[in-house]
């Protein structure tokens, strides 16, 4: 909704010009979430619940949450306030802050199906290939954690390894499964980076979201 306002340039003639008038973001229907963001990065964006609406299961008012930062939103400055599906959207842990949620269970969700794909037995060499050096760094870490021995060609020409993990398209599309199999998988997700998983692979501070104030109906 707009509305009209004056606005004069000395010597020319008076006009009126639209303004523009935030409309109210309703409150939720049944089964979705007003959402705030509050960070994005690497695929995700990170918030809390505003309000939610009737018949959503684990969500409150206040509640930490992350939900895919899909194509659309990409590159565009959001909302204050946006209204999500519940499905689409997955608790964050208090011990998990925004920039550890942004830098990590994107690519964090990619790591823990790639290794998963190729069992390896504790002491064995393991090689992660990727075009992607944050999934690359995070897969090796999370095999690492799990007794490989990682092999990295680029330091190590002779080394040769038992298994090798590669970053496939079809392998990404498994982290994009049921709500509770993508829930499962972000706790995991999540237990890796308390217990230090990812430690050495640097965090991003991500994109803070300072939208313009949107209303609440």
């Amino acid at each position: 909704m707009t509305s009209m306002t004056d606005s004069h340039t000395p010597g020319a003639p008076l006009t009126r010009v639209p303004a523009l008038v935030r409309t109210p973001v309703p409150r939720p229907t049944v089964g979705r979430l007003r959402l705030r963001p509050a960070r994005r990065g690497r695929g995700f964006i990170v918030g809390s619940v505003d309000a939610a609406g009737p018949d959503t299961n684990g969500f409150a008012p206040r509640d930490r949450v992350a939900w895919r930062d899909t194509s659309d939103q990409r590159g565009e400055q959001l909302d204050e306030l946006l209204l999500i599906d519940q499905d689409d959207v997955l608790g964050v842990p208090s011990w998990i802050t925004d920039e550890q949620a942004v830098s990590y269970l994107g690519p964090g969700l990619i790591a823990r199906a790639l290794v998963r794909t190729r069992p390896f037995a504790r002491g064995d060499q393991v090689r992660v290939v990727s075009t992607d050096r944050v999934v690359a760094e995070m897969t090796a870490a999370w095999a690492r954690s799990l007794g490989a021995r990682i092999v990295d060609p680029a330091l190590d020409g002779q080394a040769t390894a038992r298994v090798s993990i590669h970053d496939e398209p079809r392998i990404r599309k498994t982290v994009l499964g049921s709500h509770g199999k993508l829930a499962q998988a972000a706790v995991e997700v999540f237990q890796a980076i308390r217990a230090g998983v990812f430690d050495s692979v640097p965090t991003i501070s991500g994109q803070s979201i300072g939208a313009a104030t949107s209303i609440a109906a």
